[in-house]
């Protein structure tokens, strides 16, 4: 796995500039996370995580930070080799209500990424559920995680569903 983490300008297009030398070299995107409320000077900080090919990994990551560069594209991070695991789990209950950004950070403040969201809801004040698909470092255990995920359900009476 690969992580990138660039800033791009506030504008439209920007993101496909960003992805599109990633797919045109063989990235398999597995997720993208716009931080807009960390928007500085109109510049907003993009985290995407790809996987390439081990045998064209070291071409293909160069031509990708070649092709970001000559689109000014500010690359600030890039990791490579990532041994972070991946679990998939539900949220259901007033996700929406309890503030799912809030979730999001506290996660992200415990180094768990947020790959997916999908959503499914009918009204603001209905019960929702959504899918959550999270990578995690590899110094933690999946039920380090479950504990994570069930402390933030419990405080906000959320039913956690997971494999």
């Amino acid at each position: 796995m690969i992580y990138l983490e660039v800033k791009l300008p506030d504008i439209p297009g920007s993101l496909i500039e960003l992805i599109r030398p990633v797919s045109l070299h063989g990235g398999n995107i597995y997720g993208v996370l716009h931080h807009h409320d960390k928007k500085v000077k109109n510049m907003i900080p993009v985290d995407i995580w790809f996987e390439l090919s081990e045998e064209l990994i070291q071409i293909s990551l160069e031509n990708i930070k070649k092709d970001l560069i000559e689109k000014n594209i500010q690359i600030t991070k890039i990791s490579v080799g990532s041994k972070n695991k991946i679990l998939t789990f539900i949220l259901t209950g007033h996700v929406f209500d309890t503030d799912i950004t809030d979730t999001i950070k506290r996660l992200d403040a415990k180094n768990i990424k947020v790959l997916e969201l999908h959503a499914k809801f009918t009204e603001v004040d209905e019960i929702s559920s959504v899918i959550m698909k999270v990578e995690f470092p590899e110094v933690m255990t999946k039920i380090e995680l479950v504990n994570e995920i069930e402390k933030i359900c419990e405080e906000k009476k959320l039913f956690l569903i997971r494999s």
